[in-house]
């Protein structure tokens, strides 16, 4: 069937055929094995991102672990006795503040996330100045008590400069043995 087509026929067809392998060996082996190809690639880097961004997170938890355990340390180190109330009792009189002392209101609460309990006073000032306010928080956060400031309100009360301060004070309550 072949020899009766004349030669130029015979290239036609030839060609043809030759075009049509290529055709198909590109459309079905070459094209697929290069998309293949590229979507390994594109998980490869997926996992690369993936495992970076949990070696930041390992790094950030121990940072973390690190930074509890000093602060375990800390309370554990403190005075079996410490209360938040008598060491905030005791800064209002170290800063002269006392008798500037609306009120002290203590309570304790459990955290959210883990079985910490904190304890947390609220302390109204009246009529005192800023230089005063900023003496008692000074003294309450530069403690090695673990003591914070989680909430501080101030207002205007009167002439002379002088405000009304509520400062909320909070630290960790040592675990009882």
């Amino acid at each position: 069937m072949f020899s009766s087509l004349s030669r130029r026929e015979q290239d036609v067809v030839l060609i043809g055929s030759v075009a049509i392998i290529v055709f198909i060996l590109i459309q079905f082996i070459l094209l697929p094995t290069i998309d293949k190809r590229q979507s390994f690639i594109n998980k490869v880097n997926a996992k690369k991102d993936a495992l970076k961004q949990m070696v930041e997170l390992q790094s950030h938890y121990q940072e973390i672990q690190s930074s509890v355990m000093a602060e375990k340390i800390l309370v554990m180190k403190r005075d079996k006795l410490f209360t938040l109330f008598s060491f905030l009792d005791r800064l209002a009189q170290e800063s002269n503040v006392k008798d500037n002392v609306s009120y002290m209101k203590p309570f304790k609460r459990q955290s959210e996330d883990s079985e910490v309990t904190f304890s947390s006073v609220k302390v109204k000032l009246d009529e005192v100045v800023i230089r005063q306010v900023v003496d008692f928080i000074y003294k309450i956060e530069s403690s090695e008590n673990l003591v914070y400031i989680s909430s501080l309100s101030l207002s205007r009360t009167g002439e002379n400069g002088q405000l009304s301060a509520i400062i909320e004070a909070e630290t960790i309550v040592a675990p009882e043995n």
